[in-house]
């Protein structure tokens, strides 16, 4: 379904190279002539809600592929990294030449036309599927939200029903529920806004711990604040019991995950390094440092991570976020509404 809503979004007047327009400062020609410009720039300041040392990483191996150019990460939740470049774009001078973000979050640059639209297909053989948004974005990695349980307090075979277990009456109390409610919006891709958001009212119904963010849900749940998460990440799960923390995941379906993206700013100061850096992103050699440090990479696709093979080893169908930032946003102001509404 994703790759099918990815495929509509995708403008097809843009699919020969000639019917960009010209963006002053950029060498669209080929990538080495891209590559020699991006050298003359020298730089390319990327700004990410991941960690510094995954970024790091990759751009050591960006390195040998492109030397000469310097790459400086930030990291920057997508909210305040987009309220950044929106503020000043109106000075005319940006810092970030790139930025990822949840599907989400797109809107808020795209519609004020903060966002280059460049033939990454054509000049740099990204598959068509990766590309939303009329070439405005690069699908790059997801972040899954399956069922996450303390292995102390709760077994796999608790959440065989797969999420509905989660409203037994035994768990209330147990369950962490993290604040914004990514999973219901993503969910809802798969069951329809009834069932999905009965979901929820039953969950709220059995007293949940709210808790603000991804990482601090496992965090809570690892501690034994709870038995069971909704709406953390599989790769914290992984992460955490690598570290030795007793959690796990329910090898159930459907499991939604978000879709990240690279998005190139309009007005960067390096303008042909950020192409190359977008680029970079959605490639193996990035996905690779990318899952050694967070766990977190692709779950589908030839560069498909080793999480994401478990999931279909699993035989666990997993649900991508919509394409339809608006209706995305929309549904997850829904969610926030009823978690926010919790005495």
């Amino acid at each position: 379904m994703a790759h099918q809503l990815s495929r509509r979004l995708v403008v097809s007047g843009l699919a020969a190279l000639g019917a960009y327009p010209a963006c002053d400062g950029y060498a669209q020609e080929t990538i080495q002539s891209i590559y020699e410009a991006a050298k003359k720039e020298g730089k390319v300041t990327f700004f990410s809600s991941n960690d510094v040392k995954p970024n790091q990483e990759s751009a050591k191996r960006f390195a040998k592929r492109f030397p000469g150019i310097e790459v400086e990460a930030f990291k920057i939740e997508p909210g305040p990294a987009i309220e950044r470049i929106i503020s000043e774009s109106s000075s005319g001078r940006q810092s970030a030449d790139v930025v990822d973000s949840p599907i989400s979050y797109t809107p808020l640059l795209m519609n004020r036309d903060l966002v280059v639209a460049f033939p990454f297909d054509k000049v740099f053989g990204v598959p068509s599927d990766d590309l939303l948004f009329g070439n405005r974005a690069i699908h790059s990695y997801n972040l899954d939200v399956p069922i996450a349980f303390n292995t102390s307090m709760a077994k796999a075979s608790d959440f065989a029903g797969g999420w509905e277990s989660i409203a037994d009456p035994k768990w209330r109390g147990k369950v962490l529920l993290e604040a914004r409610g990514i999973l219901f919006p993503l969910l809802a891709q798969a069951w329809g806004e009834e069932r999905t958001y009965g979901l929820l009212q039953k969950i709220i119904a059995n007293k949940p711990i709210i808790i603000k963010g991804g990482t601090p849900t496992i965090e809570a749940l690892a501690g034994g604040q709870g038995a069971v998460a909704v709406g953390t990440y599989g790769g914290r799960v992984l992460q955490y019991q690598k570290d030795g923390a007793p959690v796990d995941w329910a090898r159930v379906g459907p499991i939604p995950a978000m879709i990240y993206v690279q998005m190139v700013v309009k007005g960067a100061p390096h303008p042909n390094a950020a192409l190359l850096w977008a680029y970079w992103t959605a490639s193996q050699e990035h996905l690779e440092e990318l899952f050694k440090h967070h766990y977190f990479g692709r779950l589908r696709g030839p560069n498909i991570s080793p999480l994401g093979k478990e999931m279909q080893a699993a035989g666990a169908e997993i649900v991508f976020e919509t394409t339809d930032a608006n209706e995305m946003q929309r549904l997850l102001a829904k969610a926030g509404a009823m978690i926010g509404g919790l005495k």
